[in-house]
This record gives structure tokens, sequence and C-alpha cells, in this order.
């Protein structure tokens, strides 16, 4: 009994003089909204930086200014990094990807065929999508009737189910979610596959840091942990639908 009170007191007395470092991370991190994305980054970063010895201190924040943040050092770590790395900022290896696709009501007739397609319609995507899509994708945007992006996923899914948009862009398995949770059918929609999967990674402006994050992101693959915490958060998710 000795020993385990011990031992819980220098676990509690490491937390209380553990180093705090700002984490940015989606902005819409609301307990009762937050998605299977948000809650497994959440998650994982709450514990590969304990096992580090770090406090994280989470910073909610649009995904289009947390790379800005993060070069103003008023963040440490940024999640879901993606596009083109920035020059100055360090970068774990990939923990998350995603399958981006285009969607539209199944009554659409329009032909898609590449990306430079969609310069003819009005559409929506997620927010920060000209940087993770890529400099083709943001050309193309820039010259649409009308173009979009929303940091809500259910706004943005709305969006196509009032038909207020003739396209939007999101993660697949993003969008059937979303989908469902309005009582829509997936037989009411059609997806385009115009994307290669998107990969994404931790963020810092701390070479060592990066570094320590991403060789513990490292042993979390390798042994499986990341596979179950990311299954665990999926079985959490369910069971509250």
């Amino acid at each position: 009994m000795k020993l385990v009170v011990l031992l819980i007191g220098c676990c509690f007395s490491l937390y209380l003089f553990a180093s705090p470092v700002l984490v940015g991370i989606s902005q819409d991190v609301l307990p009762a909204k937050s998605g299977n994305t948000i809650s497994f980054e959440r998650t994982l970063l709450q514990s590969l930086l304990t096992e580090l010895g770090y406090q994280p201190e989470f910073v909610p924040a649009p995904h289009a200014r947390m790379t800005r943040m993060l070069q103003l050092r008023q963040l440490d770590i940024a999640a879901r990094q993606g596009g083109t790395p920035q020059a100055g900022l360090f970068y774990t290896r990939p923990y998350l990807q995603f399958d981006n696709r285009v969607f539209a009501l199944a009554s659409f007739r329009g032909a898609l065929n590449s990306v430079q397609d969609l310069s003819r319609y009005h559409l929506a995507s997620f927010q920060n999508a000209r940087q993770i899509l890529g400099p083709e994708f943001a050309a193309v945007v820039s010259t649409a009737p009308s173009y979009r992006e929303v940091i809500s996923h259910a706004q943005l899914v709305d969006l196509l189910k009032k038909q207020r948009v003739e396209l939007l862009v999101l993660d697949k398995v993003t969008f059937e979610r979303r989908w469902r949770e309005t009582g829509g059918q997936l037989a009411q929609v059609k997806s385009f596959e115009l994307f290669t999967k998107a990969s994404h990674s931790f963020a810092c402006h701390q070479a060592a840091l990066c570094q320590a994050l991403d060789r513990k992101l490292q042993q979390w693959q390798d042994n499986g942990a990341l596979a179950r915490l990311r299954q665990q958060i999926r079985q959490q998710q369910n069971s509250q639908n």
C-alpha cells in the first residue's frame, strides 16, 4: 500500500512539474460535438506529450491560422498539418490520412474527370483546403463562380443538402457520417475521386520537441497503440450516437 501511495505521489509530482506546451487543435473542439478525428487527436497528443514529460495546454484555432500561429511562436505544436512543408518548421511522421472527395447530389449531371473541371461550379470545402489540396486546386477555385471554406463539417454538408452549392469537398468517412446524421441516405449523393489521399503530421517550431514527438509516435505505431486508440475512439463515438 505504501508503495502504491508513493508511486501515485511521484506521478502527481511529475505532472505538476511537467513542462507546459501550447498545442493548436481544431477550433470545433466542443466535447458534445467532437467527431472521431478531433477526439482521437486530442487523446493522442495528451498521451504522447504526457509520456514525454510535457503538460499540453490545448488552444482551439482555425486550421487556416495554425501554421502562422506556429511561425509566430504562439503555439509550440500544431495538429493536422498537411500540404507543402513550411520553411523554419519541423514535422513528425504522418499520423492521419484523409480520403478527400468531391460530393454532389445524385441528380448532378456534370462530368468531373479532373480538378480543372471544378472551375465551372459553385462549390465549398473544408477549411484550409487550398493549402492541403495543393496549388492546382487553389488556382481552380479562384476562378469558380463561387467558393467558400467552412469550419463546421455539419454546416458544410448542410450546404449541399439544401442545394446552396453544387459540389463540396470533404473526407469520405466524415461526409458519410455527417450526411447520415442529417437523416440522409447515401443513395441520394454521388462522389468523384479527384485527389490523392492527404497525409497529416504534427508540426513544431522547435526541432528537438518535434524529434521527440516523432520518436514517441513511431513507438505507438510500431507497438499497435495508435491503431488501438483509433479503434477505441471510434467505438466510443458509435456508442454515443
